[in-house]
């Protein structure tokens, strides 16, 4: 457990700024505990004007669970309802200092306000995106160097780690050599294989640009962090649940709570629990526990409102006592948990805790970590070179194989998985830009929709040898590497809301690719923002279009009818988040997030304009 008094004196060495210019905590006389109680407050700048968008967290001490709101035009900002008790409460703003204190919160209404001031070198609170729109990039050879970066070093991890540390034009060799054969999981060496070629490539000049960049001297680059949230984007509430076992995660001064402290490592294995997530229809969040070897979890489920977490385990087949560890986990429209997990497809029933596992016929393969529902209800598990469709009515299975590609386009692995409102499956061979069309109602039926190549400007920085690097690595480097035109689409969605298209996430050449589920007819929709690292994509109920941004940190909604995006920062930094889900709760849409390599599942809840009015209302009561 983290020590309150030793943070503090911790973060007054290095020189972060604690605030505390009017807090007032209100405890009246007779005020029984465990009701609830409102924290509200303002933030303003040294000028003394309100500031939007800024970041509020408040995490209650010896809990699990970090509750977030953002100010709003007029720089305040409402919590919704807290229980008693002690708190951390912290402000942050990228390019300010962090505003910490701890708060006695007795109701019913407390007060805490936040003046920011600027920081000189803020380059540690940069997320993956803001690091690489820093870059230098105003010479030929700088614009080619930070191409190579961007389409190398944020593949298995975020490029803020990769520049959390300084080091010279040595020190950065070695690091190049070493990832080149690291695993795309972020840890583990893989001396037995033949190096990333990109990375062999460029090892000497890449060096000499990041020790440009990170190295012992004065830094090139030019910070550039995106603007804060606005409007609609402050109406959000982030609940982040932890999610590593007890005594075993990173304490809350290295996971990405406090931005001036930079991001986590994932290199630290006790880290990796949390790689998909979901909500099921009682409002608890759910998250699979991947790349994690343990004896107690393959699922877990998060009571939203403790954040206690109740471990299931699907116990590995091989006798050795641990359990299976599992990639996606998704709800059914009928709030049924589904996962793969030890070749199987497991089913949990949230209410009961029920778990049983289905398993295909010998012949047809095992069941893969990529787990989908289509408009029939029936279940899709991708891995490996094909699909498996699962029919719970009648536990009929049916096997589908990738569409076949040329030899020298290289791996063509499944990754992602989608069940079309018609009973299609989709599926992403991310390598080759290429999505896998199954036909649900015709076994072993496939067919292979080529995604356009991207329309990338810097692809023109190569030519002659250096393009003919990007060609040699085909579909090799199937994870965490891509071409300059290439989108690299990672994990599509098409439902559970309605929708006629399946909607590809493009990774590298930030674009989300609609592709019509009947005509085959692809379209682009650019993201407003660069390289954020469009990871998943989901449709909730309403037709709406769900993307999570595995670098920026962030969650975006997009509409189809009127192409309006709208962005949702997520709280911590860091958080290489791999996927998301919708679910309806209560009538209202609610978004989870996990996050890989921070040890946290989020969920995202949003207000009305009504809802806030309300708590403005009470808290103007007590003034």
């Amino acid at each position: 457990m983290f020590s309150t008094k030793r943070l503090l004196c911790w973060s007054t060495v290095i020189g972060v700024l604690v605030v505390a210019a009017a807090s007032r905590p209100i405890v009246p006389a007779g005020h029984a505990q465990g009701s609830q109680l409102l924290l509200s407050g303002s933030i303003k700048g040294a000028a003394g004007s309100g500031m939007e968008g800024v970041t509020v967290s408040a995490r209650g001490i010896g809990k699990t669970f970090t509750t977030t709101v953002f100010s709003d035009a007029s720089g305040e900002y409402y919590f919704p309802q807290l229980e008693p008790g002690k708190y951390k409460v912290w402000a942050q703003a990228v390019g300010y200092e962090a505003g910490i204190v701890d708060l006695q919160l007795n109701g019913p209404v407390g007060r805490q306000d936040f003046t920011m001031r600027p920081m000189q070198d803020f380059t540690l609170q940069l997320r993956g995106d803001e690091m690489v729109a820093s870059l230098p990039d105003a010479t030929y050879q700088d614009r080619k160097m930070k191409e190579v970066f961007r389409l190398s070093c944020g593949g298995c991890h975020n490029q803020n780690m990769a520049l959390k540390d300084r080091f010279d034009e040595k020190g950065w060799k070695t690091i190049i050599t070493l990832m080149s054969r690291i695993a795309t999981s972020g840890y583990g060496s893989r001396d037995d294989e033949v190096p990333n070629p990109l990375f062999e490539y460029y090892k000497d000049e890449l060096a000499v640009y990041l020790a440009a960049v990170r190295g012992p001297g004065p830094s090139t680059m030019k910070l550039a962090p995106r603007a804060r949230p606005r409007g609609e984007e402050t109406m959000v509430v982030i609940r982040e649940y932890d999610t590593n076992q007890p005594g075993t995660g990173l304490p809350l001064f290295d996971d990405g709570s406090f931005w001036h402290l930079g991001a986590p490592s994932k290199l630290d294995i006790r880290n990796h629990h949390s790689m998909d997530g979901t909500i099921d229809f009682d409002g608890h969040v759910w998250f699979s526990d991947d790349l994690n070897p343990n004896p107690y979890r393959s699922v877990g489920r998060i009571d939203w409102r403790t954040g206690a977490v109740t471990n299931f385990k699907v116990p590995r087949s091989d006798g050795s006592g641990l359990a299976s560890t599992v990639h996606d986990v998704i709800t059914d429209p009928q709030g049924i948990i589904w996962f793969g997990a030890d070749g199987k497809l497991a089913r949990i029933e949230p209410r009961s805790g029920k778990l049983d596992t289905f398993e295909p016929p010998k012949e047809l393969g095992r069941v893969g970590g990529m787990t989908a529902v289509d408009g029939k209800g029936r279940i899709w598990s991708g891995g490996g070179n094909g699909a498996l469709l699962f029919d719970p009515k009648t536990g009929q299975w049916t096997s589908y194989k990738n569409p076949e590609s040329a030899p020298e386009e290289g791996l063509t692995a499944t990754y992602g998985m989608a069940g079309d409102r018609d009973g299609n499956g989709w599926w992403a061979q991310h390598a080759l830009d290429v999505l896998a069309k199954a036909d649900g109602d015709t076994p072993g039926k496939t067919i292979a929709v080529k995604v356009p190549k991207a329309r990338n400007p810097n692809a023109e920085l190569f030519t002659g040898d250096d393009k003919r690097i990007f060609e040699l690595l085909g579909g090799s480097i199937h994870h965490g590497r891509g071409t300059p035109d290439q989108y690299t689409i990672r994990k599509p969605g098409a439902g559970p809301g309605p929708t006629d298209a399946v909607w590809g996430p493009g990774w590298f050449n930030d674009a989300l690719i609609k592709v019509d589920i009947k005509t085959h007819k692809t379209t682009e929709y650019k993201y407003p923002w660069r390289d954020g690292g469009s990871y998943q994509a989901v449709v909730d109920y309403d037709g709406l279009v769900w993307v999570v941004f595995t670098n920026g940190d962030y969650v975006a909604k997009f509409d189809p009818k009127t192409g309006r995006w709208t962005r949702y920062d997520l709280p911590t930094l860091g958080t290489e988040a791999h996927g998301l889900q919708i679910a309806r709760v209560n009538g209202r849409t609610q978004v989870t997030a996990p996050y890989f390599a921070a040890g946290k599942t989020a969920k995202l809840e949003f207000r009305t304009e009504a809802e806030l009015k309300a708590l403005k209302t009470e808290a103007r009561k007590s003034r």
